[in-house]
């Protein structure tokens, strides 16, 4: 369990990732569904990061870590210019997906050991 955690917070944080970032104040984790499954999920071998190759599979290990999945009309707590960014990224960037755990937060790490797995 912690590792796909500590692999997420890893990615989350990354800037070599333009699929996956923290939204929200660093309260949730926002994914680009198309560009997360070709960046993040099309990986093979020793550049692989999860087990899972699926959209499916990876939802379902957020789930079962504790995320829940936000309504896009949180976006209104986004920056002006996470928004200038996501509309200027287009179609490219697939259907934005947004996560929340209350353990899993940019600015407390330490909350990360709080995270359990169902």
């Amino acid at each position: 369990a912690r590792l796909f955690l500590q692999k997420l917070w890893e990615i989350v944080g990354s800037h070599r990732f333009q699929s996956i970032w923290w939204g929200d104040d660093g309260n949730c984790v926002v994914i680009a569904e198309k560009l997360f499954r070709k960046e993040v999920l099309g990986r093979r071998g020793p550049l692989k990061i999860f087990e899972t190759e699926s959209m499916r599979g990876f939802i379902l290990q957020l789930n079962l870590h504790g995320f829940c999945r936000m309504e896009g009309d949180s976006l209104v707590s986004a920056s002006i210019e996470e928004l200038q960014a996501v509309a200027a990224a287009g179609s490219a960037l697939g259907k934005l997906l947004f996560y929340y755990n209350p353990f899993f937060q940019r600015d407390y790490p330490d909350l990360l050991r709080m995270c359990t797995q169902s």
